[in-house]
């Protein structure tokens, strides 16, 4: 058998919150009916007390405390209370001051059951409730004072409460009965509220469903006249949707282009291979294929290098960046180059402010700087300059590398930071490249919370790339 914990696990929200708010609706009316109840109690005491004490005050004149404490009832207009039964009588007994019994009304004989004596220790007046001949009874004990204003004695005084405790029991039910209608209309209620307050959760659940991995396009509908937190809900889902779009769609592209570019090597290494069996060929001819294969295999291992870089900076996020020197790195990277540029009669100029530290992985800032300068090296004429400027802006480590190579125009710009994208210039063309290292370079920066940007005048005028990293002090 399931426990009631795991039943109640398997209740919808509505039925949940229907379930707390008719507990709570019966804890609260119940501590309301249990203090209305008491002060009903309480009060009907006080009543009857009131009465008893109209009765002792009415018998005092007739009670002599001069010589010694005795009452003499004669010409008393209540007599006949003093002898009735249970429903309307009153019980009188007098005692003096050391407890003795002095009186009794007559309606005390023929009855089986004593009425306990319970004399206050106090001298002023006491009520108290007890139970006698099976019946709820109510007792007043009135001292009786002698002319000097001393304690003479103790008259007690004692009623049935039985109608009342009747009106108390029907007062109870009725509260019982109420707090029980109250409840079961609270929940009905509450139930019908919170299904119509979750209607819009299950309007959600079915958009949700009907959205597929090949229908992302699909969004989930949003009541822009409500604000409230499920519209929240609506729209967070919504933007959940189009990162998963967009997601799959980098992924599609990312695929289709992967196996293109991957094929064409492929193709080579299949085609250079398949000509070389054909007949036996000289040293010098396996030579220069086998070179022309090497090639290929180098073009292939960068690609596969580079889209594992890519595929490191996309869960790089898991550990946790240190505070690396910019500076230092930027230096480090440039000298590996002043070599190569001196090869190609490239100027390099270089302006670099010192300490500037940023939180990110060194490895990573090192692979950025490295593909850039590759970039302007690689499309940059001989005789041509070079400039990296690495200053502090504001908050941010601002990084200017420009160039005098061969520049792009306007529709090159917009899909520069594409995966595999190359521009159609005969001179990026002819030059070796994969289109990975500048989506690498962006994925690296955007890691880091910083932002780069491109910007050229158009083909043969150069380039100028720009990078900004938060500063670490000022994060």
């Amino acid at each position: 058998m399931k426990s009631n914990f795991s039943l109640y696990n398997e209740l919808s929200i509505s039925k949940k919150l229907a379930f707390w708010y008719g507990l709570s609706l019966f804890l609260m009316l119940s501590l309301f009916g249990y203090f209305l109840y008491e002060t009903f109690h309480q009060s009907i005491h006080h009543n009857y007390d009131r009465h008893l004490l109209f009765e002792a005050e009415q018998l005092l004149p007739y009670i002599q405390t001069e010589n010694s404490l005795s009452i003499d009832l004669t010409g008393y207009s209540r007599n006949e209370a003093l002898r009735s039964g249970v429903e309307y009588g009153t019980y009188v007994r007098l005692y003096d001051k050391k407890g003795n019994m002095i009186y009794r009304s007559p309606n005390f004989s023929g009855v089986e059951e004593s009425l306990e004596r319970q004399i206050p220790d106090e001298e002023q007046e006491n009520s108290l409730s007890s139970e006698w001949q099976s019946l709820p009874a109510r007792t007043l004990y009135y001292p009786i004072k002698d002319n000097n204003g001393n304690l003479g004695g103790w008259l007690e005084l004692t009623g049935f409460e039985w109608t009342l405790h009747e009106e108390l029991n029907r007062f109870r039910q009725y509260l019982f009965i109420l707090i029980a209608i109250s409840v079961a209309f609270s929940i009905l209620g509450g139930y019908w509220l919170s299904r119509r307050a979750m209607s819009p959760v299950a309007s959600i659940i079915d958009a949700a469903k009907s959205i597929t991995a090949t229908d992302l396009d699909k969004r989930i509908p949003v009541n822009y006249q409500v604000r409230d937190e499920l519209t929240d809900l609506a729209e967070t889902f919504n933007i959940m949707l189009n990162r998963l779009q967009q997601g799959f769609e980098r992924e599609k592209r990312f695929t289709s282009d992967a196996s293109h570019e991957l094929m064409t090597p492929l193709s080579s290494l299949q085609s250079e291979a398949e000509i070389m069996l054909r007949k036996p060929r000289s040293n010098e001819e396996y030579q220069e294929t086998i070179e022309r294969m090497l090639v290929e295999v180098r073009r292939m291992s960068e690609m596969v290098h580079l889209l594992l870089q890519l595929s490191r900076v996309e869960s790089a996020h898991r550990a946790k960046p240190d505070t690396v020197n910019f500076s230092r790195i930027s230096e480090m990277v440039l000298d590996k180059y002043r070599e190569h540029a001196q090869e190609k009669n490239i100027n390099i100029q270089s302006q670099i402010a010192s300490n500037l530290d940023v939180r990110a992985h060194g490895a990573y800032i090192e692979e950025v700087i490295n593909n850039l300068l590759q970039n302007t090296l690689k499309y940059t004429p001989e005789g041509g300059t070079i400039n990296l400027e690495l200053k502090r802006s504001s908050s941010k480590a601002v990084l200017h590398l420009s160039d005098t190579g061969a520049g792009f125009d306007g529709d090159t710009k917009d899909r520069l930071f594409e995966r595999f994208y190359r521009a159609t210039q005969q001179q990026v063309q002819e030059q070796p490249g994969s289109g990975l290292g500048l989506p690498l370079v962006k994925a690296i920066i955007e890691l880091y919370g910083g932002k780069i940007g491109a910007y050229s005048d158009g083909p043969g005028k150069g380039c100028t790339f720009v990078v900004e990293l938060p500063l670490a002090k000022e994060q």
